[in-house]
């Protein structure tokens, strides 16, 4: 199956490259290519075929198989740009972030915790992280744990992102 899938994706990158003139993936680093190669692959459950091609790719690029399983989500998500929403905090200028607690309390949510691009829930088990696309992305963790999870579409609108989650009556 890894090599049914390479061989497909070598064509499809083929291809794209023949009609626009640019390799889609060309710039990706190795973390992100492997990302995306795992993403590509169909289903969401972990079988044994789904296992060992996360192990290997993982292995190559680094990084371990619950790493990858998270940045696929991340990239089932939104992409590259979901990837680094999920890899790199940074601080964005002011202006939408700043705006994005006061719709949130104008939509009867609590008074969510900045802390760079994310936005954390005061129980800890939803956050908001503004991406450098002016997405919102909603993220999920247990409460008390910092093991956060990418879940829903991401949105313009901050409360639109929590929405997505269909999870109102929670927050």
């Amino acid at each position: 199956f890894a090599l049914d899938q390479l061989a497909t994706d070598a064509a499809a990158r083929a291809h794209a490259l023949l009609t626009t003139g640019r390799d889609p993936v060309g710039r990706l680093t190795l973390w992100e290519d492997a990302v995306r190669l795992a993403a590509a692959r169909p289903g969401s459950g972990l079988t044994a075929g789904t296992r060992a091609l996360y192990s290997s790719l993982a292995s190559a690029a680094g990084r371990t198989p619950s790493e990858l399983a998270r940045a696929v989500a991340a990239w089932r998500q939104g992409g590259p740009e979901g990837l680094a929403v999920l890899e790199e905090p940074w601080d964005p200028p002011a202006g939408r972030f700043d705006r994005a607690r006061p719709l949130l309390l104008a939509a009867d949510l609590p008074a969510f915790r900045p802390w760079r691009n994310h936005l954390t829930h005061p129980h800890g088990h939803v956050q908001l992280r503004l991406g450098r696309d002016g997405l919102w992305y909603a993220y999920e963790s247990e409460p008390g744990h910092e093991d956060w999870w990418p879940r829903g579409t991401p949105d313009l609108d901050p409360v639109g992102a929590l929405t997505g989650l269909g999870m109102a009556n929670d927050l």
